[in-house]
């Protein structure tokens, strides 16, 4: 349940009062313990405040277009929704906020395309809590955060043609090639993302052709093998 900048006025009294003159930040998570944890977390940061929370996707992209919000903290998957799914349309929504994906899903498989979507820091959960605060309060100030391992993906990224793997997908690519391998139709597919059949199974081709796969039996079996399911 998305809980707004105006409900924490009433129950954060002074606190809130107080988010004008700090970095505001938004927590999109769905489970509510992780939620509360990270509220406790901020709550030691003088300069950082949490002024929003939801639970799902949509209320990312809610709090994203009616909030003035620094940073918004993001989990991937949360019910079997992906944030894959809406975080360009957050970056279009909300260009000057940063967006820190707090994720258990491993950053060597999610990074690259969620940096491509727009993300400013990826922070695994199995990761110091310390590394969460400074990766928001990284974005916050305008700058990236990002461990050595995927600043080392990035720069072969850079220095690779075409990159191999699910690096060398295309941002709707992906996100289709997560659909697909989670056992969803081309038809359920394209109704999800408002796209035609034929569109979808241009993608699903293109999908295969460059993870050198054949069928979608085999693209789920490449998706568990490299961890993209849990």
């Amino acid at each position: 349940m998305q809980k707004s900048a105006e409900q924490y006025q009433e129950t954060h009294g002074a606190l809130a009062a107080e988010a004008s003159a700090r970095k505001r930040i938004a927590i999109v998570d769905d489970h509510s313990m992780v939620r509360a944890g990270m509220e406790a977390l901020f709550l030691g940061c003088p300069d950082l405040c949490v002024v929003a929370t939801g639970g799902n996707p949509h209320d990312a992209l809610a709090l994203a277009s009616s909030q003035e919000l620094d940073v918004m903290v993001l989990d991937i998957v949360m019910r079997q929704e992906s944030a894959v799914d809406v975080l360009g349309k957050i970056a279009s929504a909300a260009p000057h906020m940063g967006t820190v994906i707090y994720s258990g899903y491993p950053e060597q498989q999610f990074a690259l395309p969620l940096i491509r979507l727009g993300a400013r820091a990826y922070v695994d959960k199995s990761a110091p809590l310390h590394e969460l605060v400074d990766a928001v309060r990284a974005v916050a100030y305008g700058s990236t955060y990002f461990s050595k391992r995927v600043q080392s993906m990035l720069w072969a990224a850079l220095d690779t043609a075409t990159p191999s793997g699910t690096a060398g997908l295309t941002p709707r690519e992906f996100q289709i090639f997560l659909r697909l391998a989670s056992g969803q139709t081309v038809t359920e597919i394209a109704a999800a993302l408002r796209l035609t059949d034929v569109t979808v199974s241009s993608h699903r081709a293109r999908v295969l052709q460059k993870l050198k796969l054949s069928s979608n039996s085999h693209l789920t079996r490449y998706a568990m093998d490299h961890h993209f399911l849990n």
